[in-house]
């Protein structure tokens, strides 16, 4: 039996004037994955995330989340970071974590102390975020996204910038999530060897449409890396050749 659907896109539309960035889109994100989000650079990646997030107004389509298409009570199950995470640089780590808690609800102590242990964080809680690296920034924003205890989170770029150590501390927490509090992944990323590593389920799009979408042993042929086969489904031409 297929696992039941955490995201699924139906017709998803954003225009900006008379360029449509997201045309038409139907992704499907089942529960238990880490999804990999692919496209090459103005594909409308970050836009879809906008979408889906409810930051930005569709066009047209639907957005279901566990079954939830009311944007209000769906906004409960997913959180996530888009275009990097922003904090107040004077305030600690778990003073940050309070302010943006106190935002969108309230959240207690108690919880936000055990996402900072989560991300490995708790030591360095109550230094000053300005004294942070950029791969503390990135697990500090993901316990930010955790706050509500979402079931699907939505991760924009989480390893840009890091080091090979840094990658791979956030791919470990990205694990950790799936596997322990059993959170769905949804993370667009340029690194696609960071990807082949992380993710069970990859979808591609070009020009805001999907090029494809599947396991990764659906879409690589023989001889390829996902990079090859990345470069082949995007080229021109070749855009609607697997689906």
């Amino acid at each position: 039996m297929a696992a039941p659907l955490a995201l699924e896109v139906s017709g998803l539309s954003r225009a900006y004037g008379s360029h449509r960035v997201v045309d038409r889109l139907d992704l499907e994100v089942a529960e238990g994955d880490i999804y990999g989000f692919l496209g090459p650079n103005g594909a409308g990646k970050t836009t879809t995330m906008r979408l889906i997030l409810g930051l930005i107004r569709r066009d047209g389509g639907e957005v279901r989340i566990f079954g939830e298409s009311d944007p209000v009570r769906s906004r409960s199950l997913v959180g996530g970071i888009v275009e990097g995470p922003r904090f107040y640089p004077y305030l600690s780590g778990i003073d940050n974590l309070r302010v943006l808690a106190a935002y969108s609800g309230g959240c207690t102590d108690a919880r936000i102390i055990e996402l900072l242990e989560l991300v490995r964080m708790r030591d360095r809680a109550n230094d000053p975020v300005r004294t942070y690296s950029l791969g503390m920034k990135q697990r500090l924003g993901i316990a930010q996204a955790l706050l509500g205890s979402p079931r699907l989170l939505l991760l924009d770029e989480p390893s840009n910038g890091l080091d090979p150590k840094g990658m791979k501390e956030v791919r470990d927490l990205i694990q950790r999530l799936r596997e322990d509090l059993k959170v769905t992944v949804f993370v667009s990323s340029h690194l696609l060897h960071e990807l082949d590593l992380l993710c069970t389920r990859i979808g591609i799009i070009q020009d805001g449409v999907k090029v494809a979408e599947g396991t990764t042993e659906d879409l690589v042929q023989p001889g390829e890396n996902l990079e090859s086969c990345f470069l082949r489904l995007t080229e021109p031409g070749e855009a609607g050749q697997i689906r």
